[in-house]
C-alpha cells in the first residue's frame, strides 16, 4: 500500500464528491481500501480529477498532526509532574545524606581500627608485627584510593 493515503471522507472532500461516490467505486472493486484509507495512486487511476489535488501538502499537515499527537503523548505518558519530581529529588537528596553519613562512619571506624592495631603492635612478637603491620598497609592503601 501507498505511503500516500487519505480517509474516504477526506478523499472525497478534496475531490468534492459525495463519499457514497467512492464508497461505490469501492463496492464495485474499481477501488481498494484498507482500514477506510485509499492510496492516491489508487484514486488517480479511478477518478482523474485527483491528479488535480494537493496531497502532497495534505498529506504532510496530516503527518504533522499524527506526529505532534503521538510527541505528546509520548512526552505525557513519561514525564512526571513538578511534585512527582520534587519528591523524588528530595528522597534522593536524603539517600545522599545517609550514604555520607554512613561513609563517615566507616572511616571513623578504619581509623580507629588502625590506631588499635599500632598501639597493638608495640606489644607483639616479630611474626605478628609483620601481620599487623601488613594490615595497617592495607588499610592506608583502601583510605588513599578513597580519597
Amino acid at each position: 500500500m501507498s505511503k500516500e493515503t487519505l480517509p474516504v471522507a477526506k478523499a472525497a472532500k478534496e475531490l468534492g464528491i459525495s463519499r457514497g461516490e467512492i464508497q461505490q467505486k469501492i463496492r464495485s472493486g474499481e477501488l481498494e481500501t484498507f482500514e477506510g484509507r485509499v492510496t492516491m495512486t489508487q484514486l488517480q487511476s479511478v477518478f482523474p480529477a485527483a491528479e488535480k489535488m494537493k496531497t502532497s501538502s495534505i498529506l504532510e499537515k496530516i503527518n504533522f498532526i499524527k506526529d505532534n499527537a503521538y510527541l505528546n503523548r509520548v512526552q505525557t505518558a513519561h514525564i512526571p509532574d513538578q511534585y512527582t519530581l520534587m519528591g523524588q529529588v528530595q528522597r534522593l537528596r536524603m539517600e545522599l545524606r545517609m550514604a555520607r553519613e554512613e561513609k563517615m562512619a566507616h572511616l571513623r571506624l578504619i581509623h580507629a581500627l588502625g590506631s588499635n592495631l599500632e598501639a597493638m603492635q608495640k606489644d607483639c612478637d616479630d611474626k605478628q608485627k609483620t601481620l599487623v603491620k601488613s594490615l595497617l598497609n592495607m588499610i592506608a592503601r583502601g583510605s588513599e584510593q578513597q580519597k
